[in-house]
């Protein structure tokens, strides 16, 4: 990250301002939106205007570059391994730094503990698939668990204790709470080594608070505007965001898939990587690509259990008993088969004609 005060035209003063906005850095400085940061730290239009143009082209990657210069620059970044091989070799390594990942599918899906799965392999070094990172959690589910945590890291050789102590959990109770923390997660994934935010789930409190259809647009707009701010981040800290995302029946489907994932177009245009997970039969579980723009779209079966998602049933039978032993010693006795049920079981559908309204809507409010 590079000092403020590298940047043309940012003295004491307006460095000063532009801190107590949680701007701290010029990687930061150079996404800002002028309107925004204006209001934010009452800084002059010219001045703003000058000192986000200095950032940018003091950083050097906003302008036009050869795609030669692009692969090579990606070729130099980590990937954030998902913990299934077979995943992986399809996503040419893993998630790129910097990227949104969304993952919905309906209750026990596997999403939550995916999610952990993630929170953990982010701690690994990069020679292993991990970013040696930190990981914020945004909980909006009480789906947070320690033990989850736990088993994780002894599956992928941490120290339970330091796993734990490198998450940053914060309880979400309403949405502008979100708002609320996304002021300070810049800053966070700028200068405390944060390589990855959570969000479980994203769209639930938006969808419990925005009632009616006349709420709609309003609720597209706030969800865009926190989705535009997890662009702006990534791109300036390579940190990746990953949320998972609530679904809701297509009432009038006949065939096919059943469940449309909450938030319309306004979600799906947001995400770099959109994955549709579900139960298929007992701990097994299918994880599918839908969309992103560099991968053709692919489909792989997994195994939930304690200490995340397994490619196969052998993997599982040779590592989870050690977990359990682990857990049995620190007095948890837990059985093989408790980790299905760990996941918040939400009513994913509401009213029916509500369900209606919203899919019509939703293209209505492309634009919010």
């Amino acid at each position: 990250m590079t000092e403020l005060e590298a940047v043309a035209g940012v003295g004491p003063a307006v460095a000063k301002k532009l801190r107590d906005a949680f701007v701290t850095t010029a990687e930061l400085l150079a996404v800002q939106n002028p309107v925004e940061l204006q209001a934010k730290t009452k800084i002059g239009e010219g001045t703003t205007l000058k000192v986000i143009k200095n950032a940018r082209d003091l950083i050097g990657k906003f302008g036009f570059r050869s795609g030669l210069e692009i692969e090579k620059e990606m070729a130099t970044k980590p990937r954030l391994k998902t913990g299934v091989p077979k995943m992986d070799e399809a996503m040419l390594g893993g998630i790129e730094v910097g990227s949104i990942v969304e993952i919905f599918g309906p209750a026990r899906g596997g999403k939550t503990q995916w999610c952990a799965q993630l929170a953990v392999m982010a701690m690994l070094e990069k020679e292993k698939g991990g970013l040696e990172g930190r990981v914020l959690w945004l909980d909006t589910e009480s789906s947070f668990k320690p033990w989850n945590i736990r088993a994780n890291a002894l599956r992928h050789g941490l120290d339970p204790d330091v796993a734990l102590g490198n998450i940053g959990r914060a309880e979400v109770v309403f949405s502008g709470q979100i708002t609320e923390i996304f002021e300070t997660i810049p800053q966070l994934c700028a200068e405390q080594n944060y390589k990855l935010v959570v969000i479980d789930s994203f769209t639930g409190l938006f969808r419990a608070e925005y009632t009616g259809l006349e709420n709609m647009r309003i609720r597209q707009q706030d969800m865009n505007a926190l989705l535009n701010q997890m662009r702006r981040v990534s791109t300036a800290t390579d940190a990746i965001f990953v949320y998972s995302n609530q679904v809701m029946a297509k009432i009038s489907s006949y065939g096919g898939n059943p469940n449309s994932p909450v938030g319309g177009h306004i979600i799906s245009h947001a995400s770099d990587y959109r994955f549709y997970t579900r139960r298929t039969k007992g701990d097994s579980r299918k994880i599918e690509l839908q969309d992103n723009a560099g991968l053709p779209e692919f489909e792989v079966d997994v195994i939930v259990g304690w200490g995340g998602l397994y490619p196969d049933a052998k993997t599982k039978k040779d590592t989870e008993p050690n977990i359990l032993e682990y857990f049995e010693k620190r007095g948890e006795k837990l059985s093989g088969d408790k980790v299905e049920s760990e996941e918040k079981v939400t009513d994913e559908t509401n009213d029916d004609t509500e369900e209606e309204l919203v899919i019509e809507a939703e293209s209505v409010t492309e634009g919010a």
